[in-house]
């Protein structure tokens, strides 16, 4: 996950909520949207059946709501694709290496004997042929990162500007919407969450991702 930087911190006093005229139910939206971010730890058991325990973020839908910015990185998955896909490449050349050597000292002691024919590097050549797939598929998912990445940090370059409107926003509980001071120049009405992100979105460049990363 990602978290908020170079925001500033939102007014200590609750702003009333436009929509229900009260405060008893207002936080600003920083706040919210850390609260509903929680590290908890997961147990599951490995092949051998030992029971293994860890850690993973859990957000809330509220939190994702009101998240500065899109949480999810479109390289990680190509990225994480393409480590066993290089690993791969790497065992199966090292097998065809393998097989080479083995070819190579068998063709040695057949030679100038009748069994001469028997010899056969086929099974070391479709090995490599293996491997070099693979390698090609992990370059290509290590490029599809590479362009993903740039990509990503190219939309996401006006991050700050954005959180520097979100940091001053506030969350109503009991009615559901925010809302932003009037030295915010967003008006003095309550928004829908997805109006919300759409304006803090926007304030980054970055607003025409909301379509895409809609909850």
């Amino acid at each position: 996950m990602i978290e908020p930087r170079d925001a500033a911190p939102a007014p200590s006093a609750p702003q009333t909520c436009p929509g229900c005229a009260r405060t008893d139910q207002v936080r600003s939206v920083p706040a919210v949207h850390l609260a509903g971010r929680k590290t908890v730890t997961v147990h599951s058991r490995d092949n051998d059946g030992k029971l293994r325990t860890g850690t993973r973020e859990v957000t809330s839908p509220l939190s994702r709501a009101l998240a500065p910015a899109p949480e999810k990185r479109p390289e990680r998955v190509p990225a994480v694709l393409g480590v066993p896909a290089l690993f791969a490449a790497g065992f199966l050349y090292f097998v065809a290496d393998s097989q080479s050597r083995y070819e190579d000292s068998s063709a040695k002691m057949l030679a100038g004997s009748s069994l001469a024919h028997l010899s056969d590097s086929s099974g070391s050549d479709s090995f490599y042929l293996f491997s070099g797939i693979a390698f090609c598929l992990a370059l290509a998912l290590f490029a599809t990162a590479a362009l993903l990445w740039a990509r990503s940090s190219r939309e996401l370059a006006g991050r700050p500007q954005a959180e520097r409107l979100w940091a001053t926003a506030w969350y109503c509980a009991r009615c559901g919407t925010a809302h932003f001071p009037p030295t915010a120049g967003q008006g003095a009405g309550a928004v829908t969450l997805p109006e919300f992100r759409r304006r803090v979105w926007t304030a980054g460049g970055y607003g025409h991702l909301v379509d895409r990363y809609r909850d």
